[in-house]
């Protein structure tokens, strides 16, 4: 790879993850600020500052490491010192019980941490559309039936055959589809090596054909060795495309609560990836032009959105949660409790991105 395409993919991943995180906070600050909580800072990156610009209340910041960013919001009633732009102080003040986050009831409070993700999935849904209305078209796939069956893969050595209709695709550890179109399998059996049991409708009877995926070494995946009908290309309106847009981001949302819970289940760890990961989608997508990564852009808006509503503390998920607590039991439990459930929700993420660089860094040298 060379160097200017090495250059474009930084610039690429810099801007599309600032992007994505810019979007995750702003909806967090907006929300505060409509219910007049007192925004300190609203930062895009971390570490020191390389711009400052004071608004009215909110200093805005873009700091050095652009791979995260924070919404200063004042949680507790404090008498402040308030700074200009070169660090001096101008002047000290109080800010009020009723303009602090833990002062505000507790549905505003929630309001504000679930706007992060919902701004992630409206940007997502955004990117998805303009993308849609870029093409002009959508892709229409055939049904889930079997038009040919290639004699020198598995699919025709395990019995599969030409008009059979797929039903349903499961594996062994509990992965299925019920595909509407060949579309969802083809996107269902991506990299899937394992043996797949595949449920079909043939002359009216009901069969279940078992099928391991063999090895391309021409095309580096795994393939089973049947096909369907020809896709199609639909002509759509610029009002159109909004609707496949929405379409198409719900899609992704059900495909990572999927991934999710699988997680939970101790199901998929294999497939997670971190920034290494995420650095690398960006190069192949930069490959293939702009569009791909404004694809890539939409679905990794989505997985940061549900990300942070997993209810571990640290995450706005978790956070969610403390105040269903609150509200159930009356009273906002002690600070000393907060920060215990803080630190052991900080001490899981810190497991979970060891386990993800160590994984991508595996693969980056597979």
């Amino acid at each position: 790879m060379g160097i200017f395409s090495s250059v474009k993919t930084l610039i690429y991943f810099i801007l599309m993850m600032g992007i994505i995180i810019f979007i995750h906070e702003f909806g967090h600050m907006l929300l505060a600020k409509r219910f007049n909580v007192y925004v300190r800072e609203f930062a895009l990156g971390f570490g020191p500052k390389i711009f400052s610009k004071q608004g009215k209340e909110t200093l805005y910041t873009l700091r050095a490491i652009p791979l995260g960013g924070f919404n200063g919001m004042v949680e507790a009633e404090e008498t402040p010192i308030e700074f200009d732009e070169n660090g001096n102080p101008t002047k000290i003040f109080t800010i009020e019980k009723e303009r602090t986050f833990y002062g505000v009831a507790i549905w505003k409070r929630i309001m504000i941490l679930l706007a992060g993700p919902v701004f992630n999935l409206m940007l997502a849904c955004l990117v998805f559309s303009s993308i849609f209305q870029i093409n002009g078209f959508v892709n229409v796939y055939p049904a889930p039936v079997i038009t040919a069956v290639d004699v020198n893969y598995p699919a025709y050595a395990a019995g599969l055959k030409a008009g059979d209709v797929i039903k349903k695709i499961s594996t062994d550890d509990g992965q299925h589809v019920e595909p509407e179109t060949f579309y969802d399998i083809i996107v269902f059996n991506q990299n899937k090596k394992d043996t797949l049991t595949f449920t079909v409708e043939r002359e009216g009877q009901i069969l279940e054909i078992r099928v391991t995926p063999q090895y391309n070494e021409e095309e580096k995946r795994y393939i089973i060795g049947i096909s369907a009908g020809e896709m199609i290309q639909k002509k759509i309106t610029f009002l159109e495309g909004f609707v496949e847009g929405a379409k198409y981001t719900w899609y992704i949302i059900t495909a990572t609560f999927q991934a999710i819970a699988r997680l939970f289940v101790g199901q998929g760890l294999e497939d997670l990836g971190g920034t290494i990961s995420i650095y690398r989608y960006t190069e192949e997508a930069a490959s293939y032009g702009f569009l791909s990564i404004l694809s890539l852009m939409g679905s990794l808006s989505v997985s940061v959105g549900l990300m942070n509503l997993i209810p571990i503390p640290i995450f706005d998920g978790g956070r969610i949660v403390l105040c269903l607590i609150e509200k159930i039991v009356g009273h906002r439990l002690s600070e000393k409790t907060e920060n215990i459930v803080m630190y052991i929700g900080l001490g899981l993420v810190f497991i979970l991105f060891v386990f993800v660089t160590i994984q991508d860094i595996t693969k980056l040298f597979h």
